[in-house]
């Protein structure tokens, strides 16, 4: 009897040429991957049996078989480490495909989160930060339908829905489940649900220990379900999320606090003179208000009202005798007053921070036709920031008491301001001055007209160097103030 060995050696021939057969009709592994079986990269050719290695191992055994090869020992041997091999071949391709699916989701979420912090640069807001989670977000679960919603106390879950939905909106008693859950425990909690709702994620967005909402995502039937990857995910980027919210909000406790003790300072000033006490608050809303029609983004308005809330700030150092008299200002009194405006930008100056501020600040007593100081700049080349805040500068000062004269009427100051378009104050912006006082008047006429009855009794401030008759009905024109004396006029600034 011939021993396994001795019979696979007697086999070594046959093995060796069929291996080389074989070799002949099926490619490498290496050569398939690279080439395919047009032998041009990218292309692939099928391997011979399930996988390369052990298919073509089948495949001798086969042929050794078919030549009367006897079985035996050797044979089952060589079947049963086959056997082995292509199992753990199975296992190898079968790990790989996970690792390869894992690696996939892994480049997905990359993906998001890269996206989230390059577009989070532009964000001013919480409704921005959301509207960028979620427009991100959607590239991965493009399927699911977005909300946010809040239980406040003693209220009605509130749910607002981003994008379309294709389910009873009413009907948010699923929702409420989850978010009263996941506002409880802070963390992201999935419920199976029934209907068009099949599943329903809620995360919690929480700035530091104070809840703000919870982001929920809703699986329809024809998606997939919520994965652990896909909580993990949520819960990593939901966290992300709030910090963005905290630090938003503290932002805008910082700017508040900056903003009401500036306020504080310019009240004091202010109220050197008590007919000017509240114009910088007074003027500053009505900047923004004036921008604001213009379309100016929320940065911008920032800037323009903290000129337009320190664009006085130089009287600081006028001196009393001179920024309170009632009566005839002299030349070197009427000069020393307009040294106000180069006083209020060299301290505005020092606070790197207002830089942007300074062009209101510095060139708001420039006049359109060039007649203004301290710069005597032109039509447009006087700042834009600069214009708008001289044109709630002359209308505050044209509705409030002075010491030498009642305040106009809105309507009358409205009126003025339209003569002096192209000489005093830009036209176009007089002409959008006027359309949105109009529009506030139209509102609540009422609650308009006794907002301007304090100015009357005495909130009141100073503007640009303008004078009218003193009789309000005169039908003198609104002029410029050609000489520095007051008698038998009405002064809008220039002090």
């Amino acid at each position: 009897m011939i021993s396994p060995r001795r019979r696979l050696q007697g086999w070594g021939g046959i093995v060796e040429a069929e291996v080389a057969s074989a070799m002949d009709r099926t490619e490498t592994p290496t050569q398939s991957s690279r080439h395919g079986a047009s032998g041009q990269p990218g292309s692939s050719a099928p391997a011979s049996g399930p996988h390369g290695v052990s298919g073509l191992l089948r495949e001798i055994l086969t042929v050794l078989s078919s030549r009367g090869a006897q079985p035996g020992p050797a044979a089952e041997i060589l079947q049963q480490h086959l056997n082995n091999l292509d199992e753990k071949l199975n296992l190898v391709l079968a790990e790989h495909e996970g690792m390869g699916n894992d690696l996939l989701q892994t480049y997905e979420q990359l993906s998001i989160v890269f996206e989230i912090t390059r577009q989070l640069a532009t964000v001013t807001d919480e409704d921005q930060v959301m509207e960028v989670f979620i427009g991100c977000l959607r590239a991965m679960f493009h399927k699911c339908c977005f909300a946010t919603a809040r239980n406040a106390p003693r209220e009605d879950i509130r749910v607002c829905f981003w994008g379309p939905a294709d389910f009873a909106r009413d009907d948010v008693t699923p929702i409420s489940v989850v978010v009263d859950r996941c506002a409880a425990t802070h963390k992201v909690e999935v419920v199976d649900c029934e209907g068009d709702m099949r599943q329903i994620m809620a995360c919690p967005i929480c700035a530091g220990d104070i809840f703000v909402c919870a982001l929920v995502l809703i699986r329809r039937e024809d998606s997939r379900a919520f994965t652990s990857a896909d909580m993990l995910l949520m819960d990593s980027l939901s966290l992300f999320c709030g910090d963005i919210i905290r630090k938003l909000r503290l932002l805008h406790e910082l700017r508040q606090m900056s903003i009401d003790m500036v306020r504080t300072l310019v009240e004091t000033i202010d109220q050197k003179d008590d007919y000017t006490s509240g114009h910088s608050n007074r003027v500053a809303r009505y900047a923004r208000m004036l921008a604001r029609g213009l379309g100016w983004p929320d940065e911008r308005l920032q800037t323009l009202e903290w000129a337009a809330l320190l664009h006085d700030v130089g009287k600081i150092g006028i001196r009393d005798d001179v920024l309170k008299k009632a009566g005839k200002l002299t030349t070197a009194e009427f000069d020393h007053m307009k040294e106000h405006p180069v006083r209020s930008s060299e301290v505005v100056c020092r606070v790197p921070h207002l830089a942007g501020a300074l062009d209101g600040v510095l060139h708001h007593h420039e006049h359109w036709d060039g007649s203004g100081y301290p710069d005597r700049l032109a039509g447009e080349d006087i700042p834009l920031q600069a214009r708008i805040i001289q044109t709630a500068d002359i209308f505050d000062a044209l509705t409030t008491d002075r010491s030498y004269r009642k305040a106009f009427t809105w309507q009358k100051a409205l009126s003025i301001l339209r003569e002096e378009s192209g000489t005093v104050v830009d036209p176009n912006l007089a002409a959008v001055f006027e359309t949105l006082i109009l529009d506030l008047a139209a509102k609540n006429r009422e609650e308009f007209e006794r907002t301007f009855e304090a100015g009357a009794s005495g909130v009141n401030e100073e503007v640009g160097p303008v004078r009218v008759g003193a009789n309000p009905g005169a039908p003198e024109p609104f002029r410029l103030l050609d000489s520095p004396s007051r008698t038998n006029t009405t002064n809008l600034g220039g002090e």
